[in-house]
């Protein structure tokens, strides 16, 4: 037998060693496939919990923003004359300390009460001028009579509230003059017959972490004012309410 009729054989400890490897590489792919599905099953599970504690979270500040407004409606029915409320010169006793500067929040960040404040009232972080807050706009058409927003009750939320596990975040309650009165002075309730006495606005907000917020804004009436009957009992009407999702003009 020559060299070109010779007939290859393959030996058995060749053959073992390559089902050997083929094995190894099957093995490594079913490994591979199984980690990697694991780890999909695992990203799946992470993010599903994620995404429903945002929502729970948010459902919460929600709560807490409405909340807000329900709390200024039982300390408003308190007040005999809505003026003081109005320009500034009275606050709820829910409050930690000046109507201004930066206030901590859960997970590290903060909130500029200043800063929000002149949001609402003309726009802009920095200080407002009176022509700045009586400017027309889309979000403030009044002109002068555009409230002027003023802090009346703000801190952690769970100062707020008796309940064991509050929302971990910042409540603040904003007190404006009702928009159809035509007194040019939105620092003072209208006049007694006229329109919007007895009648303020309430933005409610909720500050969260990585930079969340919830926000509300509703109107406010006297049931019965007491100076056109004082023998009714007094109390708050919410006469209008809505969630406010552009929450800075």
């Amino acid at each position: 037998m020559n060299a070109s009729t010779r007939i290859a054989t393959t030996s058995p400890r060749s053959l073992r060693a390559s089902e050997s490897g083929i094995a190894l590489l099957m093995v490594m792919l079913v490994t591979s496939f199984l980690s990697a599905l694991g780890f999909g099953l695992m990203l799946a599970v992470f993010m599903d919990r994620l995404a429903t504690g945002n929502m729970a979270g948010s459902a919460a500040m929600f709560y807490a923003a409405d909340g807000g407004v329900e709390f200024a409606a039982r300390e408003l029915a308190q007040e005999a004359d809505f003026d003081v409320v109005l320009s500034g010169g009275r606050r709820s006793a829910f409050t930690d300390g000046a109507p201004s500067g930066t206030r901590s929040l859960p997970g590290g960040d903060a909130v500029d009460l200043t800063a929000s404040t002149n949001m609402l009232n003309c726009g802009k972080p920095t200080t407002c001028t009176a022509a700045q807050m009586n400017a027309n706009s889309n979000e403030r058409p009044w002109g002068a009579n555009n409230p002027r927003w003023q802090l009346f009750a703000y801190g952690p939320m769970e100062q707020f509230t008796g309940i064991v596990r509050p929302a971990a975040c910042y409540l603040a309650v904003w007190i404006g003059d009702d928009v159809r009165e035509q007194d040019g002075n939105p620092s003072v309730d209208a006049a007694a017959g006229e329109t919007g006495h007895g009648i303020v606005r309430v933005h409610s907000e909720a500050f969260g972490m990585a930079g969340s917020r919830r926000a509300i804004e509703a109107e406010l009436a006297r049931v019965c004012p007491a100076d056109l009957d004082p023998l009714c009992l007094p109390g708050i009407r919410v006469q209008s309410w809505q969630e406010v999702r552009q929450v800075q003009p």
